[in-house]
């Protein structure tokens, strides 16, 4: 994982939680456990750090309703 995805991963993390109103490690655990930072963030980190952290955001969201996760 380079500089930039860890920073990427990190910003939608806080993204996360201030829309979740759940802390970044709450959120950091639900994302590891659904797979979602390797498989997902980091795999296609070079189309979604083109959109905006609120879509990215809302697409993990839905993403994690869809394996079963719920962030809120």
């Amino acid at each position: 994982m380079t500089k930039k995805q860890i920073d990427f991963v990190t910003c939608v993390i806080g993204a996360l939680s201030l829309m979740t109103g759940k802390s970044c490690s709450f959120i950091y655990r639900k994302l590891s456990a659904a797979k979602l930072i390797n498989d997902y963030l980091v795999a296609a980190y070079d189309v979604l750090h083109t959109f905006s952290l609120e879509y990215v955001a809302e697409d993990v969201i839905e993403l994690m309703k869809k394996k079963g996760y719920e962030l809120c």
